[in-house]
């Protein structure tokens, strides 16, 4: 008698053991998509700043936990006007610039590594980035 208890004891440790696994792992599945792959609106642009101080704009079209896919893809570029007066420092300025208009032919998107992300920040709607992308969309 004792036997069949022990064993029905050791059964129901094992089924224990088997259901706390199952839950243990559904559990870590769960954080990691709540984690790194985070679902973002397609529609929304962000401004990506990288550890090379380059910065894009964009709209994030997928991410997990080693890549950002943004599309439609820009990036600001300084150009320096030289002064009019004798004693004027030259004055920057400032170009929306289309990934897609490089020389080489690039399409709008661009796989980034997370490695090199030092932060996302959505854009406002009213954000003067965003506004001159919408003037540069209808032309």
């Amino acid at each position: 008698m004792e036997k069949k208890e022990s064993m029905n004891n050791g059964k129901r440790g094992l089924t224990l053991l088997i259901f706390s696994i199952i839950i243990l792992v559904a559990i870590i599945v769960f954080l990691i998509f709540t984690i790194f792959v985070s679902p973002v609106k397609g529609s929304d642009m962000y401004a990506v700043f990288l550890s090379n101080g380059r910065s894009y704009f964009g709209n994030i079209a997928k991410q997990n936990s080693q890549t950002v896919v943004l599309k439609n893809v820009f990036y600001l570029q300084v150009q320096q006007i030289p002064a009019t007066e004798e004693n004027a420092e030259p004055q920057p300025q400032l170009s929306l610039i289309n990934v897609s208009d490089e020389i080489h032919g690039p399409v709008s998107e661009m796989q980034i590594s997370r490695n090199h992300i030092l932060f996302l920040q959505k854009l406002r709607k009213d954000s003067q980035v965003l506004k001159s992308i919408e003037e540069q969309a209808g032309k």
